[in-house]
């Protein structure tokens, strides 16, 4: 065989490999698209059925509200941070005792009750309660007139109002060429109705020892319910760890290390 015919079969050879690595690559990340976007749908339905559930207890809650003596609940906020949400309630009664004594109930998931004092303020009562950012509260009011107490309906306490807005972040890795590491980060956001309690900044910090490499920025838009993902490339021996921060239109940061799913 001349050198002529052997150097043409290596640049082939080499060409087919070629050919075959960037099949292999295209292949994987249509893969990583359609497992995407499966992850979306799946969050986008658990997203949609908990809305579903709220409208839902919102109506059983004003059914049977009918004939009770509260008349009417209005909930405003008054501060938000990470750790708690300040909410003014509002309530009006249909029916009073002049010298009775009033308190709202708030009752969380595992059904425990705090009591907080109800104030008349021109024929209106208030009270400021403190709820947590993540949980689901019902509300009560109770009167104490003698020796006798009166309790009213329970009643939802809206969670558009006190629920920061929650996501999960997954990191994945693939080894698609042999001396380089692909990283994509999704990020699926729950939906938030009220703005100042969504995400306004979400990024990841790419860290080798004490020093960042790069700081990547996952894009985020007004389709709150849509997987945001980002891309990462590096060289298989870089020892990387990346710290991701979820900032809130409320003025706090969440600092988390992302964890990393090995697909090799």
């Amino acid at each position: 065989m001349s050198k002529g015919i052997a150097l043409l079969l290596v640049v082939l050879i080499s060409a087919a490999a070629i050919v075959n690595l960037a099949t292999t690559v295209i292949t994987s990340n249509k893969l990583l698209e359609e497992i995407l976007t499966v992850r979306t749908d799946l969050f986008t339905l658990k997203s949609r059925v908990a809305s579903l559930d709220t409208v839902v207890t919102d109506i059983r809650n004003r059914i049977e509200q009918s004939g009770d003596f509260v008349k009417s609940v209005h909930f405003t906020r008054s501060s938000t941070t990470l750790e708690e949400v300040a909410l003014k309630a509002s309530v009006t009664l249909s029916e009073f005792t002049e010298g009775s004594h009033l308190l709202l109930n708030v009752i969380d998931e595992d059904a425990e009750v705090r009591s907080y004092e109800l104030k008349s303020e021109n024929g209106v009562f208030t009270a400021m309660i403190e709820l947590l950012p993540d949980e689901t509260y019902r509300g009560q009011v109770r009167v104490i007139d003698g020796d006798k107490e009166t309790f009213s309906n329970e009643f939802a306490i809206p969670q558009d109002l006190y629920n920061v807005q929650s996501y999960q972040l997954l990191g994945h890795a693939w080894l698609l060429e042999t001396d380089k590491i692909h990283y994509s980060f999704d990020l699926y956001t729950q939906y938030s109705r009220d703005e100042e309690l969504r995400i306004s900044e979400a990024a990841i910090k790419v860290v080798e020892g004490e020093d960042t490499r790069e700081t990547l920025f996952l894009p985020l838009d007004n389709s709150q319910e849509l997987a945001k993902t980002v891309y990462y490339a590096a060289d298989r021996d870089a020892s990387l760890t990346f710290v991701a921060e979820i900032s809130y239109r409320f003025g706090e940061s969440k600092i988390e290390e992302v964890k990393i799913n090995y697909h090799f």
